[in-house]
Parts: structure tokens; sequence; C-alpha cells
């Protein structure tokens, strides 16, 4: 067998692949952890996750924080389910941002840890938690452990117009859920959102006058 001479450039790409795959590992690995079953293979893996990052980016989501519409809508769904909590986020990279939010106080938390994370990897299903407490996929997750000490969560999907998953709309408590969970009006408000998103791309694409 021969020996082959590595180049600065073939060097240099290694090194990159490997950067990429640095990055995209520790955007995702947490969902995988938690929710080890919806998974495929690692390829489709950091391709979905590529495609995804590249909709956050061409979405303008980013800029609607504080939106009055949003607020109305997180406004709406906390008052419909009774919650401690609700929001709507945008997973971008290693982070997950509030765009509108009741009762967290925040605007920004770790994607690691981040319930809307592993929401946008669920296909489009809604993913509902009586219990994080009990729950092995998120009893060590710092919401649950510290505050605001989320016990209940449900979440569904916000998706861009190609069916890629930017975040979530969700509603959250400290105490469990007690009963079944009417879905219908967080789904319906899921797709309020994905409609001011797109009219805010739209506005924002309109030449000026």
């Amino acid at each position: 067998m021969g020996y082959y001479h590595i180049s600065a450039v073939s060097t240099n790409s290694l090194a990159r692949a490997t950067l990429i795959h640095s990055i995209l590992m520790q955007n995702i690995s947490a969902e995988i952890d938690v929710y080890r079953g919806h998974v495929g293979s690692w390829f489709d893996i950091f391709s979905t996750e590529k495609k995804r990052q590249l909709a956050v980016d061409q979405s303008g989501a980013l800029a609607m924080r504080g939106s009055e519409e949003l607020e109305r809508i997180v406004d709406v769904v906390r008052d419909y389910y009774r919650t401690q909590y609700a929001a709507i986020s945008i997973i971008d990279k290693r982070v997950q941002t509030l765009l509108a939010q009741r009762g967290l106080g925040v605007t920004e938390t770790p994607r690691s840890t981040a319930f809307c994370a592993v929401t946008i990897r669920r296909g489009g299903q809604t993913l509902i938690i009586p219990d994080a407490r009990s729950d092995p996929r998120f009893e060590e997750f710092d919401s649950v452990r510290h505050d605001p000490f989320v016990r209940f969560y449900a979440g569904a999907p916000i998706t861009d117009p190609a069916g890629l998953a930017l975040g979530a709309i969700c509603v959250a408590d400290g105490k469990p859920l007690a009963g079944e969970f009417d879905q219908s009006l967080l789904v319906m408000m899921a797709r309020e959102v994905e409609r001011e998103l797109a009219s805010s791309v739209k506005a924002l694409a309109a030449p000026s006058a």
C-alpha cells in the first residue's frame, strides 16, 4: 500500500468539516437524547437541521420579537388553557428565542434544555408532557429542576411554507396536567402564527414606495 501526501487544502477541508460537525452536534444532541425514538440516521439529522436553520435565517421570524399580534396570540392561549406560562419560540442555532411570552420573564434560553426544541422534531405533531418531573426525558431539564419549575408542557410546531419547523407555540404550568388536553386551539394558533410570519416576510420583500 502506498503513502499519500495530505495537502494543505485537504487539511483545511477536514478542519471545516469537523467544525460543521461539531456545531450540528451541539445543536441537536440534546433533542436526540430526550427523544431518541423519533430520529433517523445521523446523515438525515444533519441534513434536516441544516435546511431547518436556513429556513429560520430566511424567515425573518426573529425580527418579530415583541410583535403586538404575537403578544395577542400568547394571551389567547394562556387564557384559554388557564396556564401559568405561554410562549412563541424560534429555535435558532443553540438558542431558543421567545418572540412573545407570558409568565416566564425571559426572552432567550439555551436550546439544549428547551421543550420546544424537542417539539420541532416531532414531524409536525403536538408534544404533550403531562408531568415533566416524572418523565425521564425531561426530568433533568433546568426549567424542571429550577425556576420556573415546569411540570406540564404542551407545544405545537410552527413551520414555514415548505414544512420546516422554525419553532413552536406552547403552554406550560408548574402543576401537572389533570385530565385530557384538547390541543385544537393550540394547533389553530400555531397556524395563525405561521400566517403572521408569512405576512411579515411579504411586507419586508415588498418594494418601498
